[in-house]
């Protein structure tokens, strides 16, 4: 994994047209709360990441109905077991317009602080030249990518009232859930449960329903930018 520089990501940007089409109706976000079920991820302490990024995304979802032009599904509602290709279905079946994959993060000490997002990084996006269905699948992935950068950007703005300074920026990285999804689509650690100052912040729930308005506010944010 690699820190992507957000200068040269823009760099990038500016020189690959990006179009959008308007859509009429609400932005319609696909939230996924990670793991679930049998799959606890991280724990620490009496912190379970399944159960924090439920309650996470429930909140948001909350959040967004007095927002009124943000409509949030969730790909899980329960403790459930949820395999990454049931989760990806999700997708089509409502339309989504973007992908937020929620999961809190963990250290190998207690220093490491704050949020960060990964994503497939544009290097992924090799398909066979000539071949004319791998040429439309590569600028489809590109302009999802392009447009999870803005997305990030959204985001990071929004959460620093929550999180001042403690940005870790936009990373390269494997997503099994994202390599096959051609929409703005995002991992993003909400802290470190293996840090105190993100354990406190995150199991209070003030807190939470704070990280849950920034949430909403770069969602929206993100979704009114002009392209």
């Amino acid at each position: 994994m690699r820190k992507i520089s957000i200068a040269l990501i823009l760099f990038f940007l500016m020189s690959v047209p990006v179009v959008v089409h308007a859509q009429s109706g609400p932005f319609v976000v696909l939230l996924d709360p990670a793991h679930g079920g049998s799959d606890t991820g991280v724990v620490y302490n009496s912190l379970y990441e399944k159960d924090l990024t439920l309650k996470l995304a429930r909140l948001i979802r909350e959040e967004a109905k007095k927002v009124g032009d943000i409509r949030i599904h969730l790909t899980r509602d329960s403790d459930a077991d949820m395999s990454f290709g049931e989760r990806v279905q999700s997708v089509h079946a409502i339309n989504a317009r973007c992908l937020l994959s929620l999961h809190i993060n963990a250290g190998f000490s207690n220093k490491a602080n704050g949020y960060e997002a990964y994503f497939p990084g544009f290097g992924k996006t090799e398909n066979g030249a000539g071949n004319s269905k791998a040429i439309v699948t590569d600028m489809l992935q590109n302009k999802s990518l392009n447009e999870s950068v803005l997305l990030f950007q959204s985001l990071q703005t929004s959460l620093e009232t929550v999180f001042p300074r403690r940005g870790r920026g936009l990373r390269n990285a494997q997503c099994p859930l994202l390599e096959d999804v051609n929409i703005p689509a995002l991992i993003l650690e909400i802290g470190f449960a293996t840090n105190p100052l993100d354990r406190k912040r995150l199991s209070n729930e003030k807190n939470q329903r704070e990280i849950a308005k920034a949430i909403v506010k770069g969602l929206r944010d993100y979704s009114r930018k002009p392209r």
